[in-house]
């Protein structure tokens, strides 16, 4: 039978008092992923690492290959206790989409790539859960949203794209430009594939989604 092994890195105690929490979060995220997804070996790391951490809610998480998947928490995070049950859960929710796609295509390395591995993620948390947009998901809108997708057409292609940039501001970009591209851009797909979902199209090739960037 697949197993997950959580592996919690508390040697000094720091996740005293929220591995329990997290826990019961990783499991529920596992059994509603596996109503729609095969049951997959994964291991999953659980660290502390202040600051490191999406401020607004406390944690972070990070899928680097399709075996093993990365929560990161800051203790001190004023926003963590109220985000760590379903905020919690969708955000494992997309890791794990990221890592099913690492066993296909990967996450892949142009900005077209990123662009859809994140917005697939996205939907599939949606797609759990029934919830509302993350701030991620949305805060580019409108105009901003539209020239963000004229640069991102122009480089859809490039290797070499700044994923910082795109992703977390760390440039000229609005901060979340590349969550907020990939989500509306994948959006737009679903609405034009009713009989498809974020879980059916795990490995789904980036080049389909190109049509869908313009708004």
């Amino acid at each position: 039978m697949p197993q997950w092994i959580v592996h919690y890195a508390n040697a000094c105690g720091q996740l005293d008092g929220w591995i329990e929490r997290i826990g019961e979060g990783i499991a529920e995220a596992r059994y509603r992923a596996e109503q729609v997804l095969p049951a997959i070996d994964l291991d999953v790391v659980v660290q502390v690492w202040p600051g490191c951490v999406v401020k607004e809610i406390g944690f972070v998480g990070y899928a680097p290959t399709g075996t093993m998947m990365q929560l990161t928490f800051d203790p001190d995070n004023e926003n963590l206790s109220r985000n760590i049950g379903e905020p919690l859960e969708r955000m494992i929710a997309h890791e794990l989409h990221h890592v099913m796609r690492w066993r296909g295509p990967g996450y892949g390395t142009t900005l077209g790539d990123a662009l859809v591995s994140e917005g697939l993620a996205e939907h599939f948390s949606r797609q759990l859960y029934g919830s509302a947009p993350e701030p991620w998901e949305v805060e580019i809108c409108g105009k901003r949203l539209v020239t963000c997708a004229e640069k991102a057409k122009l480089r859809w292609n490039d290797p070499h794209y700044h994923h910082g940039a795109w992703f977390f501001g760390q440039g000229d970009l609005p901060r979340w430009a590349g969550y907020s591209l990939g989500y509306a851009l994948v959006g737009r797909y679903l609405e034009d594939h009713a009989d498809e979902s974020a879980s059916s199209l795990i490995h789904e090739p980036a080049a389909s989604f190109l049509a869908y960037l313009d708004a």
